[in-house]
């Protein structure tokens, strides 16, 4: 709120000094209408100064909230599969083939040499995700 404030009252001030200004002959009184103006360009930079703040803050807060539906949806998404297709083995496969990583391609299951249904979503998902940001 106190930004609110704040703002307000610069933009009402730049109003009530451009009235001003317009009321003064700048021929006559070129002194006065330079001081106004210098007044007026003083407190455009305010304002603009306070727009750029107020922009940036909406910036980090959108990207924040975006940034944490996509981590609880994904959340969500693997726990749902999870608890749905936890010992569901999709193919199996010679031990060696995944060697260093075979418990992350069994896992949930406990099956050697298998394929977890969770290990090929999160795969596919990621692939998927993949292709569409380079097509797009």
């Amino acid at each position: 709120m106190n930004f609110n404030k704040n703002h307000q009252k610069i933009v009402e001030e730049l109003s009530l000094l451009k009235k001003e200004q317009s009321k003064i002959f700048i021929v006559k009184e070129f002194a006065k209408h330079a001081k106004l103006q210098r007044k007026i360009n003083k407190l455009n930079e305010q304002l603009k100064i306070h727009v750029r703040e107020n922009s940036s803050k909406n910036l980090k807060i959108k990207f924040i909230s975006k940034v944490s539906l996509y981590v609880f949806s994904g959340i969500l998404n693997l726990l749902f599969v999870y608890y749905n297709y936890n010992k569901t083995v999709l193919i199996e496969l010679p031990t060696n083939w995944f060697l260093p990583l075979s418990w992350l391609v069994q896992w949930p299951s406990s099956k050697v040499g298998t394929m977890s249904f969770v290990f090929w979503y999160g795969i596919t998902n990621c692939v998927a995700k993949v292709t569409i940001n380079n097509v797009l």
